[in-house]
């Protein structure tokens, strides 16, 4: 038993377990039948071997949460969809010339290619990818290089990241993470510097942060509509930014205008300006796939003056 005891206490050192698992009834008697279990049918590993990986399932079984932090801390994660850069655009001229570069794609202008332009406030923070399977939330990735990622813990019981959603596929919403009231961050801090500092820190406040999401991705790699995807955020509990359809230039970059400055209560630093129509994006998203190094070809981020 006292070897099976310091097998648990090694856990809790790479953990920091919470005093409720410290406390743990080391001779509780699933344990010691989980781990008669294992040493039946397991004796080519030493009888270490063995009691790690029995205390690591009875952590899985009976501390999901920290079984978690003890998994990510030894994996990397692959999005289902790779981040690709948004381009950042300065000035007005940069957003016509965003345009064009779509029309050109289908040689020409074609009446309702673009089905209108969807227009949001970009909001400062940290991204991340919030990963659903049959309707449940499995991991929250960051976005590390664009395709491998770290899960980020702390964020799964975050109250703007619903647990469960309606669509029972695998669905993946990414967005940021910001925070509530720019104001309380430490004077000279960015706000994702703020973010940041607190969603890696199991110990940090919370109450402050907020997702904000900006994409819906289903598993088969189709686009919808934006403003559907939108939509159908808002109808699954997340929080979603000010929307807007446009449906001629100029009056987007109206939109443009009055979200930069507008006080949301977060901090805005751009304007997400977005081709409506699905066909569309997923004609330029094929076509970026081709080309790894891409950025997004149907939205662009507008930048504040």
């Amino acid at each position: 038993m006292a070897v099976i005891q310091n097998v648990f206490k090694n856990l809790e050192f790479k953990l920091g377990m919470t005093e409720e698992i410290k406390l743990f009834k080391w001779t509780q008697k699933p344990i010691i039948e989980k781990i008669s279990q294992l040493m039946e049918w397991n004796d080519s590993f030493g009888p270490e071997s063995v009691l790690v990986k029995a205390a690591e399932q009875i952590l899985e079984l009976n501390y999901p949460q920290e079984y978690l932090k003890y998994a990510a801390a030894q994996q990397k994660f692959k999005h289902s969809h790779p981040f690709f850069i948004e381009n950042e655009i300065e000035d007005v001229g940069g957003f016509i010339e965003w345009i064009n570069s779509v029309f050109e794609h289908f040689e020409g202008l074609q009446e309702g290619l673009l089905g209108g332009l969807v227009v949001t406030p970009a909001i400062e923070g940290s991204q991340i990818s919030c990963e659903y399977e049959k309707g449940k939330l499995v991991r929250v990735l960051n976005k590390g290089d664009g395709d491998d990622a770290e899960m980020i813990i702390n964020l799964m019981d975050l109250p703007s990241i619903p647990s469960d959603i309606s669509v029972k596929k695998n669905v993946t919403v990414r967005g940021v993470i910001t925070l509530k009231d720019p104001s309380k961050k430490a004077k000279g801090a960015s706000v994702t510097s703020a973010v940041n500092e607190i969603m890696f820190n199991d110990k940090a406040d919370d109450s402050n942060l907020v997702f904000i999401p900006f994409e819906w991705l289903n598993a088969d790699g189709v686009w919808l509509n934006t403003s559907k995807a939108y939509q159908i955020l808002k109808d699954n509990g997340f929080q979603i930014p000010a929307c807007y359809t446009a449906s001629q230039v100029v009056e987007a970059l109206e939109k443009y205008e009055e979200y930069v400055n507008t006080d949301f209560g977060y901090e805005v630093y751009a304007a997400r300006i977005e081709v409506e129509k699905n066909d569309t994006i997923n004609s330029l998203m094929n076509f970026m796939n081709e080309d790894k190094s891409a950025s997004y070809y149907h939205k662009i981020l507008l930048l504040k003056n």
